[in-house]
């Protein structure tokens, strides 16, 4: 199965020591099986120049998650091949921490034609596409005709207060935070996605056939989210955030050269109002923030209306098929607006204080509307309820939680509370406390969006976690995309060996979910499946036969 994964597979240590290497990677760099012994270095084989930012990358891998890079593996014969390299930590055994180090060939790379001319050049830093070759992307994406004539996004990210790092540290340390910044990018996105370094701290980034604004709303909280993780440089732990200006194709602009000004724009309007968040274009001129006070002053008319209420998108049984759990969804339909994103009215909600009254109100909703299918149709299907992180920090959730199961008579065991990987790492002591104590009531700790954060094992074994959800971001080119198939064979792998449950984000494809469900994971969500749905359609889509809830 190696051989299907990169081209050059191996487990090593985080000094890189080699464990293991396969035998179809040590023929690709020209080598006989057998080659690699056990405790040999991975440096053997990576080029002298590239060995600083393999070590770091290996490094990060180890204490944050998920890397990637571009470096040059050394062939048998002496020549260098342009790889594309991703790390992943591994499930430790004792003391001992065990990295995935995957590179895939990264093709020819674009070079001079003469001694002065380059007709794309790579940025030398970050070994990022820069701008000239962004803006023919994206012309080529927009050609009437193209794959992604339907739609995609361009987020246009600066890193905010980058200047003081270069001032206080100077620019080497501000280069390496500059490579760091490029790696945590790349590491987030999919193969068909384009990442490019189009200024001194500016990056943009593409999205391939993403055009929904919820769904790259969710894409640009991911991406703050891992810019605002600590950098180490020396003996410094920096904190940086980040603004991005997001402009949507064929809605903002007819051709990448106009998309690319509407992302600037939206840029500044993020800058402009406060820094470390994401702004839309709006083609009228104004901006967002106009549109996030409207919002703010109209959710408290909303709560009072009843304007708000709750779908669930089932989860399946990747096996049978049979449904075994709801997510439970807050969805926000405004009178003569229609439907407004929750990733546009759950961070208000987090600021204006609302998020304790939304969130208690959703749990409460969420356990009487289980507990009553279960005793419609003699059934245990469970209720899945997202916390936010600021929900989970505010009051004692506990008593929220035990309240809500008393009231509705739904058995904790049929409960699974959904957090983020920034949950577990804002205050990892005061977290495992209330963790445990949600665990000893007998409800399920699930962690949400998981290798797209700090995907960390160390968490992995200190909090009392039951199951882990595969991003959807891996799930999406899971049939032709050799690294997303290696993450989600690893994550699969760690979950096992934890004793912990799977459920795979975003299936839509019957592929996806044969891939899925031959390595042995337990549930699936996704619209192959099952949308997300209001109360009275997932009753009738039940009753009726469409889907069959397991016993």
């Amino acid at each position: 199965m190696a051989d299907r994964l990169a081209d050059f597979l191996a487990r090593v240590s985080p000094a890189g020591e080699i464990h293991f290497v396969s035998n179809p990677g040590s023929g690709w760099l020209g080598h006989p099986e057998g080659f690699f012994k056990k405790g040999d270095s991975l440096f053997a084989v990576v080029a002298e120049k590239d060995h600083g930012a393999v070590k770091a990358a290996l490094h990060l891998a180890n204490g944050q998650g998920r890397q990637a890079l571009i470096a040059h593996l050394i062939r048998h014969d002496g020549s260098l091949v342009r790889v594309t390299c991703r790390i992943l930590s591994l499930v430790a055994v004792g003391d001992h921490v065990e990295l995935l180090f995957a590179a895939w060939d990264a093709g020819e790379c674009p070079i001079a034609r003469d001694a002065g001319e380059t007709e794309f050049p790579i940025d030398a830093l970050t070994s990022l596409p820069t701008r000239p070759r962004l803006l023919r992307r994206l012309t080529e994406m927009a050609r009437p005709g193209s794959a992604d004539e339907v739609g995609f996004a361009l987020l246009h990210l600066d890193l905010d207060g980058f200047q003081k790092v270069n001032d206080a540290l100077g620019l080497a340390a501000g280069d390496r935070l500059l490579a760091e910044a490029a790696r945590r990018l790349t590491a987030l996105l999919r193969a068909s996605d384009m990442v490019a370094r189009t200024g001194g701290d500016e990056f943009a980034l593409v999205l391939s056939g993403t055009h929904d604004r919820e769904d790259v709303l969710q894409v640009a909280r991911k991406i703050l989210t891992a810019m605002q993780r600590p950098y180490l440089l020396g003996d410094s732990h920096l904190h940086l955030s980040a603004s991005i200006g997001i402009a949507l194709y064929p809605e903002h602009a007819a051709d990448g050269q106009q998309l690319f000004k509407c992302a600037d724009i939206a840029l500044s309007a993020a800058k402009q109002d406060g820094r470390n968040r994401c702004s839309i274009y709006l083609p009228e001129g104004g901006i967002q923030s106009s549109r996030r006070v409207a919002l703010e002053e109209r959710m408290y008319d909303a709560i009072q209306n009843g304007e708000f209420e709750m779908h669930y998108q089932p989860i399946f049984r990747a096996d049978t098929r049979e449904m075994v759990g709801a997510e439970a969804l807050m969805r926000w339909t405004r009178p003569g607006e229609g439907f407004i994103s929750p990733a546009e009215f759950i961070p208000l909600a987090e600021r204006n204080g609302l998020i304790g009254f939304l969130g208690t109100w959703s749990l409460r909703a969420s356990c009487h509307q289980v507990a009553h299918w279960n005793a419609a149709w003699s059934v245990r299907m469970r209720a899945s309820v997202n916390l936010s992180p600021a929900q989970f920090r505010q009051g004692d959730i506990v008593a929220a939680v035990v309240e809500a199961l008393n009231e509705s008579g739904l058995p904790p065991d049929c409960l699974t509370l959904e957090i983020t990987e920034g949950v577990l790492m804002h205050d990892p002591d005061a977290t495992e406390i209330v963790l445990n104590r949600l665990r000893d009531l007998g409800l399920s700790i699930s962690v949400d969006d998981f290798g797209t954060g700090y995907s960390s094992l160390a968490y992995l074994k200190r909090f009392p976690l039951s199951i882990l959800k595969i991003d959807r971001s891996f799930v999406g080119d899971l049939d032709g995309d050799a690294s997303d198939l290696a993450i989600v064979s690893a994550i699969l792998g760690l979950a096992k060996e934890l004793g912990l449950k799977v459920v795979a984000e975003g299936v839509e494809t019957e592929a996806q979910l044969a891939i899925l469900t031959g390595k042995g994971c337990d549930m699936i969500q996704g619209y192959l499946l099952g949308r997300p749905v209001s109360t009275e359609q997932l009753t009738q889509k039940v009753e009726s036969g469409e889907w069959r809830v397991a016993k």
